[in-house]
């Protein structure tokens, strides 16, 4: 059995040296079935999704947005083609990886399988090698906080408190040898480039954290906002911070939140004091 340090690495060289001669022709089959599976569900434009508390948002750092995303989905921005076409190809790079890992002599299982904590349930990615792995497809921005293993000090969209959740349900699951590890692998959409990010186990009380957030999402009233909008430049105008800048539910959040089209890209103003020289983006 291979090790799960050797993961990129065995990728990478199957690359140059192409599928084993004794490589199965039903996983490459299987390998299709699934892709096609996956264009399908991915561009119905997400009518079978039901709104609820999973593990993959339970590390949702804006429990203002985690409450809307339940509560209220009909006030989430429409997501244009473009994006969906973004989000499709992350997800057909993901469902490759696993592929890869697999057809590179690492062993694959696990795939889809359904975890639990506090009636909260979710789908972790694999377990590889007998260590519980979730795929990820990352701008190269992103990509560098996995390589650099800086995750626990920058991550907007939960991925610590995702994996850590499939890793705490996973310790009586006989496929999972390593009880103290889990990680990504994940891929660069633009270079390429691929990196394996491992994380020990936290000792933390998820079964706190899980009926925390059950009761969030729970209470009638919206939660306080978690980020305030910050100063853009010395004109007095006040604008979302980045983090807020990606939220779907950000105009309902902001009522009367303008856009501005700058050199930059998009800036979302909460507040005007001084009239941008800029064009306004009016919806």
């Amino acid at each position: 059995m291979k090790q799960i340090e050797t993961l990129v690495d065995d990728i990478y060289k199957l690359l140059g040296d192409g599928l084993p001669e004794d490589f199965p022709e039903e996983k490459i089959n299987d390998f299709g079935r699934g892709l096609a599976l996956l264009l399908v569900r991915r561009m119905d434009g997400g009518k079978d999704y039901k709104p609820g508390l999973r593990m993959s948002n339970i590390g949702t750092p804006c429990e203002r947005k985690l409450w809307y995303g339940i509560n209220q989905p009909e006030a989430k921005e429409e997501i244009p083609p473009w994006v969906r076409m973004k989000f499709l190809f992350g997800d057909i790079l993901e469902h490759l990886l696993l592929f890869m890992a697999d057809a590179a002599g690492h062993q694959v299982e696990g795939t889809q399988d359904e975890q639990e904590i506090e009636g909260v349930k979710g789908h972790r990615d694999s377990v590889i090698d007998g260590v519980i792995i979730d795929a990820k497809s990352a701008s190269t921005y992103s990509f560098k906080k996995f390589a650099d293993h800086k995750l626990d000090e920058d991550d907007p969209f939960g991925y610590v408190d995702q994996i850590q959740s499939y890793l705490h349900a996973g310790q009586s699951d006989p496929i999972v040898l390593d009880k103290d590890r889990a990680g990504f692998l994940v891929i660069d959409k633009t270079l390429g480039k691929i990196c394996l990010d491992l994380h020990e186990k936290k000792t933390f009380p998820y079964e706190d954290l899980y009926r925390y957030k059950k009761a969030v999402v729970a209470n009638p009233e919206v939660p306080d906002r978690s980020y305030d909008p910050e100063p853009e430049g010395k004109s007095g105008n006040k604008k979302l911070p980045m983090i807020c800048s990606y939220c779907d539910f950000k105009h309902v959040c902001h009522e009367g939140l303008r856009t501005f089209l700058y050199a930059k890209g998009p800036v979302f103003l909460t507040k005007v004091v001084k009239e941008p020289d800029v064009p306004e983006l009016v919806s």
